[in-house]
């Protein structure tokens, strides 16, 4: 009885080796002409950038952005061997580019090829012109930046031109990329929020949205989303796995969680009446609201904001939720990114001065628990307000 079932089990391992033989070759085919492997188990990463192939004794790794109908360069995005074989996409053939405040990644052969010709093809020699910086490329760890403006590529403390028709294929790149984002982006609706924890927040769906129909209120888990700036009266925009769950409030699985209470601001800063005698001054108290535990703060001057081009009182803006301070802060981090404005940090546990060229936002963060928040002069320092 044992004999036999001894040579069963060797007929099966005899089969599965032939069979792993066969599908190898037959895949290997395939991923060798630019098609995908068909004898395989397929399992796509959280992110949907990495593809694993599971065959009988060996896998596939690709990395998504070059079709699996199409011949792979080199074999740069796609690799088999053996299931124990690693494989990570080389860094120099990811570009990154940094463009009205979100960071896209080009993970597309063609479009890295064409990205990288038009920057390693231009002769830096040239002296910087005073435009702003519209996009920040990284490239094989080498970081260019692109001004509209000027039409001209900076490197380092070298500059060259870039051509319209360049330029514009870069932003068609982008353009094309974000467009194929947000088609799969999934369902999402806009929002305020109506009730914080720690743990979950609950909105409330925008009159005009299709979820509103289901529930007035919806109930997100935070999880990995947990954030401090999710505050009643924030307004958020949930991306969502599609599924709205029947209780009330009604449940979503939120994948992002963005705040959107304003698409459009500026900070406007007027310096003081000659005859005005104050330098700080209270904009918001923490004691006045519920929104903040730190108070904000004016210094030598009043401030205002414009939202989509009306202007209000900066205290109106926060007390009606027109605005939120961390929305303040989160576009001067990203203002510092884009090398908009100049940021000096502290090593008092953090606190950090952005300085625009006309004003200075000062949000502390010091080891004794001061969070407070300073908006003033342009030459506004830390240690004038602590």
């Amino acid at each position: 009885m044992k004999k036999k079932i001894g040579i069963g089990i060797g007929i099966v391992v005899i089969l599965l080796i032939i069979s792993g033989i066969i599908t190898n070759y037959a895949d290997g085919g395939r991923v060798a002409t630019g098609h995908e492997p068909k004898y395989c188990i397929k399992i796509v990463s959280n992110d949907g950038s990495k593809v694993t192939y599971w065959g009988l004794g060996y896998k596939v790794i690709r990395y998504v952005g070059v079709s699996p109908n199409e011949p792979y360069e080199s074999n740069i995005a796609v690799k088999m061997g053996s299931w124990f074989m690693k494989y990570e996409l080389p860094e120099y053939n990811v570009i990154k580019i940094e463009y009205e405040g979100q960071t896209i990644t080009i993970t597309d052969i063609k479009d890295i090829r064409t990205i990288e010709n038009i920057l390693l093809n231009s002769k830096y020699n040239g002296e910087i012109c005073d435009g702003i910086n519209t996009h920040k490329i990284t490239m094989d760890n080498e970081i260019y930046y692109l001004k509209e403006s000027c039409q001209e590529i900076q490197k380092d403390d070298k500059q060259a031109k870039i051509s319209k028709e360049d330029l514009e294929t870069i932003n068609n790149i982008i353009s094309n990329k974000t467009d194929n984002e947000q088609s799969e982006e999934g369902h999402f609706f806009y929002g305020k929020v109506v009730e914080a924890t720690a743990n979950y927040i609950i909105v409330e769906p925008n009159e005009n949205e299709e979820e509103r129909k289901s529930a007035d209120k919806i109930s997100i888990g935070l999880g990995e989303n947990n954030d401090e700036l999710y505050m009643v009266g924030t307004n958020v925009k949930i991306t969502y796995d599609g599924t709205i769950m029947e209780s009330y409030p009604a449940q979503v699985k939120a994948t992002k969680i963005e705040l959107k209470s304003a698409e459009n601001f500026e900070i406007l800063f007027y310096d003081k009446h000659p005859m005005e005698s104050y330098k700080i001054y209270t904009i918001l108290d923490k004691a006045e609201t519920n929104k903040y535990d730190y108070t904000i703060y004016g210094y030598d001057g009043s401030v205002n904001i414009r939202i989509d081009d009306k202007d209000y009182s900066l205290k109106e803006a926060l007390s009606e939720n027109k605005i939120t301070m961390e929305e303040i802060i989160a576009k001067a981090n990203q203002d510092e990114k884009d090398g908009k404005i100049k940021v000096e940090m502290y090593k008092d546990g953090g606190s950090i001065e952005y300085h625009y060229e006309n004003y200075t936002i000062i949000k502390c963060h010091t080891l004794d628990g001061n969070r407070d928040v300073y908006i003033g002069t342009k030459d506004l320092k830390l240690t004038d307000v602590i």
